[in-house]
């Protein structure tokens, strides 16, 4: 299901910088995308790309943002960053828009910071914007050099989330643990202040012997918002981020015993070292779209009944009760530039 808006749109720019892991060295393009403003029933197969799913084209253009300040240690390639997101789950609440101030983009390696873009003002991405689908912030040059870590700098007087009709400002966690029941959003680490926080996720950014010229970011505002017991929005942030060139993506359905649709199933992509790569909960018609993640094998697991990185309590509808709080679901081998379909999974 679909996770990036205007905020996951500046999302899925990181996650084109954060996701480089196993794919081979290739050359790179002197613009990249973005735009500014129980078991499977059936094997896995791998489909191509859809209009439906998450992966960004091989090559769209992108321009720099016009208040874009540039830093050191950057060559004269456009370094691509896209950010999205979907509608997350938060109480009864109807979210119509997620939206990130963002004050600078960062690259870290070992310790190291470099800024590759600040803004003069806030430039304030609504991570809902296109339907979820990844959108560029268009940022700066590209870096010339290693990272391990990409840093948003947000502004948290321009971030906040319009539902019910109604803005309402996100309070940032910050230096807390994820409260995840996968342990999602445990690389993620948010530090500031009430006026500034800057989030930070780590990954493998490089491609072979070259640094990822484009990034997909996840903010994934499912596992990072959530509701208070005073009705304030807070946040705590878990992103996951991929380089472009080694994205891939998995697709498939959640039902139960009787073929219904299973809603609010939490669907868990575990790498072969058994972290979270991403999660993703099923929409009314039981389907699920895990994206953001490198090209590899994956185990899946569904919960029924699940606490997000922000400590919300999250409980399927539709589910069996003979399966438990979360059962082990199929290995799924995600193929780069690809959707993998996962295919039913029993409930």
């Amino acid at each position: 299901m679909k996770r990036f808006t205007s905020i996951g749109a500046v999302l899925v720019l990181i996650t084109y910088l954060a996701g480089c892991s196993g794919s081979a060295g290739s050359s790179l393009p002197t613009t990249s995308s973005v735009a500014a403003t129980g078991s499977g029933s059936s094997s896995p197969a791998t489909s191509t790309k859809t209009t439906s799913g998450w992966l960004p084209a091989a090559t769209t253009n992108v321009t720099k943002h016009t208040n874009d300040t540039l830093g050191g240690g950057l060559l004269g390639l456009v370094f691509g960053l896209l950010l999205g997101d979907a509608t997350p789950v938060i109480g009864n609440l109807n979210v119509t828009s997620i939206n990130l101030g963002i004050d600078a983009v960062n690259v870290v390696y070992q310790g190291q910071v470099t800024t590759i873009a600040t803004y003069s003002t806030p430039y304030v991405v609504n991570v809902m914007a296109n339907g979820g689908d990844p959108s560029s912030i268009g940022i700066g040059q590209l870096y010339s050099g290693n990272y391990d870590h990409i840093q948003f700098v947000v502004d948290t007087a321009t971030s906040n989330i319009v539902a019910n009709g109604t803005t309402m400002p996100i309070q940032f966690q910050v230096g807390k643990s994820t409260q995840s029941s996968a342990n999602a959003g445990r690389g993620t680490t948010t530090s500031g202040n009430s006026t500034t926080v800057t989030m930070t996720v780590g990954g493998q950014f490089m491609l072979g012997s070259n640094p990822a010229a484009s990034v997909m970011a996840d903010f994934n505002a499912f596992e990072s918002l959530g509701q208070n017991s005073s009705g304030q929005i807070v946040a705590q942030p878990a992103l996951f981020a991929v380089a472009t060139a080694n994205a891939a993506e998995i697709q498939g359905q959640v039902l139960n015993a009787n073929g219904q649709p299973v809603t609010n199933a939490v669907v868990v992509a575990l790498n072969n070292y058994g972290r979270v790569a991403n999660t993703v909960n099923t929409d009314v018609n039981g389907n699920f779209d895990l994206h953001a993640i490198n090209a590899g094998t994956y185990q899946l697991v569904i919960y029924n009944n699940y606490t997000t990185a922000s400590g919300q309590n999250i409980v399927a509808s539709g589910a069996d009760a003979s399966q438990g709080a979360s059962f082990q679901g199929p290995s799924v081998n995600a193929t780069v530039g690809q959707i993998t379909q996962a295919g039913t999974l029993n409930d």
